[in-house]
């Protein structure tokens, strides 16, 4: 059961939720070349739809999911970058033309993660030999460390009872699980199993149709090669450095029951598939807000904020901006002409604080290739 827990969570690579809380934060980063600091900068806090530039001949083209698709360009380099979830449905393909022809275009695709068949874990024996250096790569082991708990210790032992209880009774909610078989896995990692291997199929849903699979068996149909913006042990390191607090709070406030979470996973998947990037925006950046209207009415507790503004800073904030400098990392030291086709979550192009934010921050300039431009 473990191994196959396991598979399930690489395959997903411990993805975030679509709604991370989401607030303001300024970056002081910049670039040093003068070129990137003249061009007039495209404000996200914009509300209303202002018309952005199209690319080539998609001008009047706004079919298909387009994912905020935008270009960012430094001397001869240039980098799509693609706002994706991470489970879709096999009718959302193709794409909007728009975003097949920027894929057609690339020569190195990249994504929040590398996706090849050898950019995952080290695989370890029974014994955690790894044959490779945990500390400077991939393993295995330190994986299994992230996502379940160190023996001796399981949900009963590490949630307060009346916790513990509750979460019990959700689980028993949804069909075919049997609550004691997921007794060692740590609270984060429980919620992703939850939500995207009972919840998501569901309504049709797959990380095997995600679009970042999309993206990459579209450069592997093309023999591109691909790379991950950060390793797999940073990518889902946020479990094991979650406060135990904050680990305690994800099992009282984020595991909710299958109904509930149902519900919660078709509107993100309805907003995704219409691409009302307007919701979607009001979604993400008023989550943080929703937050402390619940603190203030007494509906969660300090934790309960607390844990909100840890994904804030944590998952929003934080990977965001790191995102941002590896892109802008990939544009100028490339050492020859290279067209990037980027993948992150659109949440992360969407909140206050997104990539297009901080990219226009360090003197890019940032062009929206979708029709209306909104950000």
């Amino acid at each position: 059961m473990r191994k196959q827990l396991l598979k399930t969570i690489i395959a997903l690579g411990c993805t975030l939720l679509l709604l991370a809380a989401c607030q303001q934060s300024q970056q002081e980063t910049s670039l040093d070349d003068p070129a990137h600091t003249e061009a007039p900068i495209i404000s996200p806090y914009e509300d209303t739809a202002t018309p952005g530039p199209a690319d080539d001949n998609h001008e009047d083209d706004d079919s298909g999911i387009h994912g905020l698709i935008s270009v960012v360009e430094y001397g001869n380099s240039r980098a799509y970058i693609f706002g994706s979830i991470h489970v879709g449905h096999q009718s959302w393909y193709p794409l909007s033309p728009i975003v097949e022809d920027a894929i057609d275009r690339a020569d190195i695709f990249a994504f929040e993660i590398d996706m090849a068949e050898d950019g995952g874990p080290c695989i370890c024996d029974d014994g955690c030999n790894c044959g490779c250096d945990p500390e400077a790569s991939d393993c295995l082991c330190q994986v299994m460390a992230y996502l379940f708990f160190e023996e001796g210790v399981n949900l009963e032992t590490f949630l307060p009872a009346d916790v513990h209880e509750a979460l019990m009774e959700n689980i028993g909610t949804f069909r075919g699980i049997n609550p004691a078989m997921l007794s060692d896995i740590r609270p984060v990692a429980l919620h992703e199993i939850l939500l995207y291997e009972f919840v998501a199929p569901a309504l049709g849903l797959s990380h095997e149709y995600s679009i970042d699979m999309y993206v990459f068996n579209r450069a592997e149909e093309r023999g591109q090669p691909s790379l991950g913006l950060t390793d797999f042990n940073d990518h889902i390191s946020f479990v094991a450095d979650m406060p135990v607090e904050y680990q305690i709070a994800t099992a009282k406030y984020s595991i909710n029951d299958f109904d509930t979470m149902l519900e919660e996973m078709e509107e993100l998947a309805q907003i995704y598939e219409t691409q009302d990037i307007y919701t979607l925006r009001q979604q993400v950046r008023g989550s943080m807000q929703e937050a402390y209207e619940y603190y203030e009415r007494g509906e969660i507790s300090a934790i309960g904020l607390g844990l909100a503004r840890y994904w804030d800073e944590t998952i929003g904030n934080y990977r965001s901006a790191f995102f941002a400098r590896q892109i802008a990392g990939l544009l100028t030291e490339a050492e020859e002409p290279t067209i990037f086709f980027v993948t992150v979550g659109i949440a992360h192009l969407s909140r206050e604080l997104n990539v297009f934010h901080v990219l226009e921050e360090m003197g890019f300039d940032v062009t929206p290739l979708y029709p209306g431009g909104l950000r």
